[in-house]
């Protein structure tokens, strides 16, 4: 679970860096851009399943 939350902060991260201040020009900085927030949003959509995953299990069990 902490290599997703890493992986959220490395993408968000990359993605901000090139938007305030890129060392690539034109399509390749929006490029970086992009690219950052799709490994953002995929380690958040694994961090987000695994919490409802939990959620469920928690809920069969208790009943």
């Amino acid at each position: 679970m902490f290599l997703n939350y890493l992986g959220m902060l490395t993408g968000f991260l990359l993605a901000l860096a090139n938007i305030l201040n890129s060392g690539f020009e034109g399509f390749m900085r929006w490029l970086m851009v992009v690219c950052g927030l799709f490994i953002f949003m995929c380690h958040l959509k694994i961090v987000l399943d695994k919490k409802h995953n939990r959620a469920v299990n928690k809920n069969e069990n208790n009943t």
